[in-house]
């Protein structure tokens, strides 16, 4: 692939696994085909994410964002595995404060495209 055809492809899923790992799988697919992906999350999260393989590491950054306190959000809470149902409410705060934190990734690493899901109405 031409440098010219690469593309950065930043992505931001929800902080669920059921999310999370669906978008590594796409992730994965499109590093394949010779672009560059920033996968977006928090630090726990990336750290539980299952090993890339050898060859993708050079395509696929894992960006770690912190997720800030918000309170009756327990420590360490950075996926809806880790709460129970009635507690993600405050996990979405804190998601929604990650805002100005992408913003300044965006505009430092000037993806291409932006892949999100459902969560983010702020992003577009």
């Amino acid at each position: 692939m031409d440098e010219h055809d690469e593309l950065h492809i930043a992505m931001f899923p929800w902080l669920a696994f059921g999310h999370m790992i669906p978008f590594l799988e796409l992730a994965k697919l499109i590093a394949q085909r010779g672009h560059k992906i920033s996968f977006i999350s928090t630090p726990r999260n990336i750290h539980r994410l299952p090993p890339l393989p050898p060859n993708l590491t050079p395509r696929i950054n894992l960006v770690s964002l912190a997720l800030p306190h918000v309170e009756n959000l327990p420590d360490n809470a950075e996926a809806t595995a880790d709460l129970p149902h009635d507690k993600i409410p405050y996990l979405k705060i804190a998601f929604d404060s990650l805002q100005d934190s992408l913003f300044h990734f965006l505009q430092s690493s000037s993806p291409d495209w932006i892949i999100f899901d459902f969560a983010p109405y702020w992003l577009p």
